[in-house]
Order: structure tokens, then sequence, then C-alpha cells
């Protein structure tokens, strides 16, 4: 089904726009009214006659569960970026997001973030559920109909309206072909598992080691790493992924630290042949992307994920139009000569 979403991407114009050309009200240059008749005319568009007849005294307000913005070095800034968006697109139709925030390292904070976003009587649930196990305990007193839709990570078995994220087996078997295509003669690749992990960088895991189990040159050595210790955990096992591991190949990152993995690498003044493989344009992985120090990063389109994650909850709760249950973002591959296509 077309929807206003459909309209305004393909003519390079907000929502807004487009809803004051289809309903002739506030002023738009003749030359994008006529780009958005014509667009309308050629996508063959039919208003939803529930949309267009929403009672304005109607508020709609969907509640996010996810990570505080300034953990996992600042990557969770993407997704609340992609929401932001989203809510001031559907301003129109009274549509916002009240943000619940949780300790990503912290069972008992999650719980009390869930428990208000409940108690705040949402008409929707949009839930990163980082810290599977509790997720799994929670999920089950989400009261019957009222929707939830996952990014970032799902948990499988679960009745959520939509998943929107990356596929991380995938991605992991593409950064195995990727240190494969350049490893060259034989040696070491260390893999870094970061903990606390979910079923998304378990998957991430599983991928990468099925993409290299019949490799006849490289042997993998799985590291684990808490990164509710900072730096200075990443630290120790770099000192002694060096120590152990010669020659080394390369080093996979299960997610957005892989900074942290460059720059204890710098310090030691070694390794220099191995290449970093990891996740995410967060500012750190950028700085050392652009340097060199990290090969290649796996983004994950969190701003995607954010905007689509309250368009899902839109679509099914204000427009009662059905919805993807997976919405998949692209596995896209960003180097230091190709990154600047990607920021902003």
């Amino acid at each position: 089904m077309i929807s206003i979403k459909d309209i305004a991407a393909r003519a390079k114009v907000s929502i807004g726009t487009v809803d004051r050309v289809l309903h002739d009200r506030g002023r738009v240059s003749e030359e994008t009214r006529n780009r958005v008749q014509r667009i309308v005319r050629e996508l063959g568009y039919r208003p939803n006659i529930h949309a267009r007849n929403l009672s304005l005294d109607k508020v709609y307000r969907f509640a996010v569960v996810m990570p505080r913005l300034s953990q996992d070095s600042e990557y969770w800034k993407f997704p609340a970026k992609g929401i932001d968006k989203a809510c001031r697109e559907l301003e129109m139709y009274k549509v916002s997001a009240n943000y619940f925030l949780f300790d990503r390292y912290s069972n008992a904070s999650f719980g009390r973030a869930f428990r208000e976003a409940l108690r705040s009587m949402p008409d929707g649930l949009l839930i990163a559920p980082v810290l599977s196990q509790k997720a799994e305990e929670l999920i089950p007193s989400i009261p019957q109909g009222l929707p939830y839709v996952f990014f970032d990570s799902t948990i499988p078995g679960t009745d959520c309206l939509t998943f929107i994220g990356q596929d991380p087996f995938q991605s992991g078997l593409l950064a195995a072909s990727l240190l494969q295509s350049i490893a060259g003669s034989e040696g070491n690749i260390a893999v870094i598992k970061v903990i606390p992990d979910d079923f998304h960088i378990s998957e991430r895991i599983r991928g990468f080691f099925t993409g290299v189990e019949d490799s006849k040159k490289l042997t993998v050595h799985l590291f684990e790493v808490d990164s509710h210790r900072g730096e200075a955990a990443f630290a120790d096992v770099v000192s002694r992924i060096v120590r152990e591991l010669a020659p080394l190949k390369g080093i996979f990152v299960s997610n957005a630290w892989t900074h942290s993995v460059a720059r204890s690498l710098q310090a030691l003044s070694a390794a220099h042949g191995a290449t970093i493989i990891g996740y995410d344009l967060v500012p750190e992985n950028l700085q050392y992307l652009e340097q060199g120090l990290i090969g290649f990063l796996i983004s994950q389109c969190p701003s995607t994920q954010g905007y689509e994650g309250i368009y899902s909850l839109y679509e099914h709760v204000v427009l009662r139009q059905k919805v993807k249950h997976t919405i998949m973002v692209p596995i896209d591959i960003l180097t230091k000569n190709n990154v600047k296509y990607y920021q902003g």
C-alpha cells in the first residue's frame, strides 16, 4: 500500500509538505506542488479513509525503551535521531514518543524503565531488547493488544509486531569474508565478543565462525571483553592478543567498541599488519577509520531503525494498516574511501 511517506521519499520533500499539497493547505511552491501531484498520480495513491477522518483531539504516544544515549560509545544517539525525525514528520497526526532510558549494564535499571513505560499507558512500545534474558522475563507483562516493536536486536519466539534491524548472522559472514580476502598467508584472527551480549551479537559471532570454519590457513581465537570495565578491559585483551597470536592477521570486534581495540593496538605499536573490522559509525570509530587504523566498519543504519520503528507503530495503531513483521536494514561496508557519503 502506497503511503504519504513513500510519496515524500520519491519527491524528496517532508511528509508535512505532502500533507499540505494533498489537503490544499499552507504555502507550497508551485514547482513542489506539481512534483508531488505528479508522483501521487504515478504511484496511484489513494488517501486512507481512517487517516482522513482522524480525530484532531486524539493524541498517540509511543514509549521508547532503550539504553542511555551516551552508552556503547554514544551509539544510541543514532536511533534516537531517527525516532525524533519520525515524530517531527508525524506531529500533524498528534504522534509523539516518550523515552524511558536504562543502564544497559543493569537488569534492574532495564526493569524499572520497562515498568515505567507500561505505567505511562502508551499506544505502543518501541524496545531495544539488548539485555536478552531480562527482556524475555519482561515481555509477557505487556498487556494483550498493546503492540510492541523491537529494534537493534530481537527476542526469538515473542509476538512482536515488527523487528527492525540487520541480519546479524549475515553480517558476521560478511566480516569473515572480508578478513579472509585480505589475510594472505597463514596466521591468526582474534574475535572479540563484547559483553554483556544479546541475540544479535551472539549471531554475529556465530556468523563469523561459520564463515571461516573451512579455512585452511587461518586460526580463529575467541576473546571476551566486559565493556562495563571500559578502556582498561580492551587494553588488557589486546595486549594478550598481541602477545599470544603471531602472526596476527586481523581482529573482528562484535560491536561499536571497535575504536577501543584500535587505540589499544596503536598504543602497543604492534601488529601493524592486522586488519580491524567492527561496527557502527560512532565518532571515535570514524576517527580511526579515516586514519586507516580501522580497516572496515559495518553499518547497521541505526537512525533508519529508530525512524522505521515509529512508523511501524504509526501505521499499525493510527492508520490500522498491516505492517511488515520484519524490516531488514542494509549491511553496508564503510572504509575511509567511502565513509563521507554516510555522514550527516
